[in-house]
């Protein structure tokens, strides 16, 4: 959930930070006090674009920071750590700021990041909702996948899809077989380049243990008079190793001082280190030899593995590949007539595996989405649509990866009407309605932890009213709610109260933003309802939220 928002030089507002609960909380004012200016901002901090007027006047900068408290079971969190952004204490902090020359920056946990992956965060989070947005619940494009979400059966939308991946497999190359006219010189050519590959024979890591051998072979004279050296001073009589075997020597019948006694014993040591190392050293170079013929046969061996390398992928597992896709191609060609039958047959026995699992999908989507037409109409009987009726409507096509099921969300809002789609159907705050009653079954299924209503009672008013900030309450249980309204009936039905008031002054127009007590709560109910504060508003403004805040 959002749990605290802090707004700069925003349009009207000078600074504001404001705390938030779970729960619904309701924002009123006057009309031209900027209610939606909190909601613009939060759209603002969710990837919505900028312009340099929306910066205050007089000002240079503007800046929005949300917090954000997320659950550790949420799919958001693994994205977030996917990508590098490790949550303490489960806390998101968004950043969003932009100056009047133009330059703007997002921040992700002070990290700065793009506005793009912004808004992949946090739609996952937030969904905020006006009168008149075309939301992806009225999209028939996202009706398959909210039924779905609805089932909750994400293992068998797994199988179903891979499934079909695997008929979709077998079905391409068997149209590439059926499309194919190669002739005699394609195969002579692929046969050539088959028996090319096979004649390399390179083996993992061939490459690299050649290209060593080369290099000691380049460095062989270098090596060799460096080890002759080397070998000479240590088993030369004026080198070192006699001189220290004697030093030892000289010091072998001393035992009375335990200094003495160490230095013995660490220079025989040294010695005989020195005669190892020597005899090691002698060995390699006694075995050393320059092989010219050798030396032309690793160059010979490295230019074939190169050139088939070059010509064939560039590394030895694509070579493999190659020649695995060659030597289908082969045998397509010589045994086209089989190839063709075999590819048909195996695509019917992928293709019969695919329907059986998208036909119980099938069943279970038919089923659920009966269900789930209940549970929607007696939302929107809840919302005061008595004569609403609501249809999952499902036909059935050949198939894709999600199966064989068309799917779209259907309403009648009045008695008699014809089932229609969605978007052609509702208006004004019939939509709104609607839109309330379908977002309290599907939100907490999607994982949405804010939900805004933007004056999406508009149009209606007493019980319809009273319904709509009935209905908004229910989803608090589960989803953050916020609306900014006109209605007191609405706003009765928060959890939290925040007024919206506007300023003026010489230095300009400021508008500010703070919560409520309960008994400035009631006054502004009463001022809301009936433009009055006398004792019969007042006492009016206390039952409603009396009857509103009843459970």
């Amino acid at each position: 959930m959002l749990s605290e928002i802090y707004v700069k030089d925003f349009v009207l507002i000078d600074n504001v930070n404001l705390p938030f609960c779970e729960g619904m909380s309701a924002f009123t004012g006057e009309t031209g006090a900027g209610k939606s200016l909190l909601i613009d901002a939060i759209g603002i901090l969710c990837g919505d674009r900028i312009n340099t007027a929306m910066i205050k006047q007089g000002k240079e900068r503007a800046v929005i920071e949300g917090v954000f408290e997320i659950s550790p079971t949420h799919p958001l969190t693994a994205l977030l750590n996917s990508e590098g952004y490790e949550l303490e204490e489960n806390t998101l902090i968004v950043q969003r700021s932009f100056g009047i020359d133009g330059k703007s920056s997002a921040k992700l946990n002070h990290r700065t990041t793009t506005v793009s992956f912004i808004r992949k965060v946090l739609s996952s989070l937030i969904d905020i909702h006006s009168q008149h947005d075309s939301q992806y619940l009225l999209n028939p494009r996202y009706h398959l996948q909210l039924l779905d979400n609805y089932c909750g059966e994400a293992l068998l939308l797994k199988q179903v899809e891979e499934a079909f991946e695997h008929y979709n497999q077998i079905a391409v190359k068997l149209q590439e077989a059926l499309e194919s006219d190669y002739n005699e010189d394609d195969l002579e050519f692929l046969t050539y380049q088959l028996n090319e590959i096979d004649e390399a024979d390179i083996k993992e890591n061939e490459l690299n243990e050649l290209e060593e051998e080369q290099r000691r072979f380049s460095a062989f004279e270098k090596i060799s008079s460096a080890l002759h050296q080397c070998t000479a001073l240590l088993n030369n009589d004026s080198g070192a190793n006699p001189a220290v075997y004697e030093a030892a020597r000289l010091l072998e019948l001393i035992d009375e001082d335990e200094v003495i006694v160490a230095a013995h014993d660490k220079l025989l040591e040294i010695y005989y280190a020195l005669e190892d190392q020597y005899q090691v050293l002698y060995q390699y170079m006694d075995a050393m030899e320059y092989d010219e013929q050798r030396v032309n046969a690793v160059n010979e061996r490295i230019f074939q593995i190169r050139k088939i390398l070059r010509k064939y992928g560039g590394d030895v597992a694509t070579v493999i590949e190659k020649r695995s896709d060659l030597e289908q191609k082969i045998d397509q060609i010589l045994h086209r007539s089989d190839y063709i039958k075999k590819q048909e047959a195996l695509k019917k026995v992928a293709y019969d595996k695919f329907y059986q699992a998208a036909e119980n999908l099938h069943e279970l989507r038919v089923k659920k989405a009966k269900i789930l037409e209940q549970q929607i109409v007696s939302q929107l009987r809840d919302l005061h649509l008595e004569h609403a009726q609501f249809h999952v409507q499902i036909h059935t096509h050949e198939g894709n990866r999600q199966g064989i099921d068309q799917v779209q969300f259907l309403i009648s809002m009045n008695k008699g009407e014809a089932l229609r789609a969605l978007q052609t159907t509702a208006s004004g705050g019939e939509l709104s309605r609607l839109m309330l009653g379908l977002k309290t079954i599907f939100s907490r299924l999607q994982g949405i932890e804010t939900i805004i209503f933007d004056e999406i009672d508009t149009g209606v008013s007493g019980s319809v009213a009273f319904a709509i900030g009935k209905k908004m309450q229910q989803l608090s249980k589960d989803t953050q709610v916020f609306c900014v309204t006109h209605l007191s009936q609405v706003a009765a039905c928060a959890d939290h109260h925040f007024l919206v008031e506007k300023s003026q002054d010489d230095q300009g127009t400021t508008t500010a933003i703070r919560e409520l007590s309960n008994e400035e709560r009631v006054e502004q109910l009463a001022l809301i309802a009936s433009d009055s504060t006398s004792e019969h508003a007042l006492s009016a403004a206390r039952e409603l939220l009396t009857k509103a805040q009843s459970k």
